[in-house]
């Protein structure tokens, strides 16, 4: 019944917009440079006279503004510190769904301290603000106009004092108009179609909406990492080291690290590397720290770990296990999946794992190496999963969620587990496997979460551990 009536609507629209594709020949040859420069936006509008431009816009425009079925993920509580870099260095969505978010990201109130360089009232009545972070790296924020914004929205109010707050400072028209003053935007992220818009992402992110804008403050200071020297430690003995850094900018630091040896991670909000080493060898570790308005610092330094010496230690091989930095390293996969989400809340802690979920053809996957050493009695794996799902049927596993065990060149050595949207249950669930065959050997756990191409499936990981006894 839905295709009929998309044909029927078909059959209706492509006259009209024949007719309009018609008239617009000549206004359209008189302005191809302007288009090309990005001042002449290709977009659907949608009339509203009592929008500033006259039109409001059409695609994705209820997560814009905040009245779509998902609006209850926005984390409106907490505030997740950004660049435009690290924003522009997140993975292009395969596709985009028209109502609803994309997680975590559509869920997340981000704030990024950058330089605002040009802005513009457009046809769709939004404010168009280009920011740029010193480098020429550039992307875009919007402030929606509050005459295109249902009232149901959670977003209204901080859209009209956005709106406010930007008024008071600049009187936008249809042109673009050029600026350079540091400004701080706190906003909702959002992937938008690339149609030729200035200063757009590779990736089609922006700020949209924005909640809050405040000018003026530096986007300047340094950023120095203290270096804490050559380290050692010992394969199943747990490590603790504070990375320490300085910094005289204005904004909030985060950390990463690249070449820590297997079994440790680095606490991306305080520099703290902890875990257990699980391969002995020498490695040369760069720890680096940014500041939310753009400088950053690193240092190096090599971190060597000797074998057990025989025999078992007990331990817990897999880092960051509760996914508590906040990020997904050292798994691997669709890092994205990592969130603090309420619509999908942890075992325990803050934050879990999130795959699928979207109700469209995807596929998530999350995967971490480590090595079994010898000696030990015991090898267990487990993990907490929770599924749900908007699946009707009770017969058939439309979407699947599996953990393999894979060797070194990524063959399957063991399918520990199948689950699917027929699996769905309140809660979560602990899964545990014996891996007592594996001992000796680099192995890697991983997840798969398949979807078809309709009714979402969710599958959440949380507390997953590798112990050794």
């Amino acid at each position: 019944m839905q295709r009929k009536k998309i044909i029927r609507l078909a059959a209706f629209v492509i006259p009209a917009v024949a007719i309009i594709a018609l008239a617009a020949v000549p206004a359209l040859s008189s302005s191809q440079d302007a288009e090309q420069n990005g001042e002449v936006e290709v977009e659907a509008l949608n009339p509203q006279p009592h929008a500033t431009s006259g039109s409001c816009g059409v695609e994705r425009w209820a997560v814009k503004t905040g009245t779509d079925a998902d609006n209850a993920k926005i984390t409106l509580q907490s505030t997740t510190p950004a660049t435009v870099a690290s924003l522009r260095a997140l993975p292009k969505p395969a596709n985009l769904p028209s109502a609803n978010r994309i997680s975590p990201t559509e869920d997340t109130v981000f704030q990024i301290h950058s330089t605002l360089t040009e802005y513009k009232l457009e046809n769709d009545s939004d404010y168009h603000l280009v920011l740029d972070d010193g480098n020429g790296t550039t992307m875009i924020v919007e402030i929606p106009d509050p005459a295109c914004t249902g009232a149901s929205s959670p977003l209204l109010s901080s859209i009209q004092k956005a709106r406010a707050e930007f008024n008071a400072k600049y009187t936008v028209t249809t042109s673009f108009k050029t600026t350079n003053v540091p400004v701080t935007v706190t906003g909702v992220g959002f992937f938008d179609f690339l149609h030729g818009q200035t200063g757009v992402a590779p990736n089609g992110i922006e700020l949209h909406a924005i909640l809050d804008v405040q000018f003026g403050g530096t986007t300047g200071g340094a950023v120095t990492v203290a270096n804490p020297g050559p380290q050692t430690g010992t394969v199943g003995q747990p490590s603790n080291l504070a990375v320490p850094a300085t910094d005289t900018a204005a904004g909030t630091l985060s950390y990463r690290a690249t070449g820590l040896p297997p079994g440790l991670s680095i606490t991306s909000a305080t520099g703290l590397i902890t875990g257990t080493p699980t391969t002995a060898g020498t490695t040369t570790v760069t720890v680096t720290a940014t500041d939310s308005t753009g400088p950053s610092g690193s240092t190096t330094f090599t971190w060597a770990i000797t074998g057990s010496g025989g025999g078992c230690t007990p331990a817990q091989l897999l880092g960051n296990p509760g996914f508590e930095t906040g990020t997904a390293a050292p798994w691997t996969g669709t890092t994205s999946t990592v969130t603090n989400s309420p619509t999908e809340p942890p075992h325990s802690g803050t934050w879990d794992a999130w795959l699928d979920g979207k109700g469209t053809a995807h596929t998530d996957t999350l995967a971490q190496t480590v090595t079994l050493p010898t000696g030990c009695t015991g090898y267990t794996l487990g993990f907490w999963l929770h599924v749900d799902t908007a699946e009707t049927s009770t017969t058939k596993a439309y979407d699947t969620l599996t953990a393999q065990l894979l060797d070194g060149s990524g063959t399957v050595l063991r399918t520990l587990g199948t689950y699917s949207n027929l699996t769905a249950a309140p809660g979560y669930a602990q899964k545990t496997f014996d891996l007592s065959a594996y001992a000796g050997k680099a192995v890697t756990v991983k997840f798969t979460g398949t979807e078809d191409y309709t009714q979402q499936s969710s599958f959440v990981l949380d507390d997953t551990t590798l112990n050794l006894t």
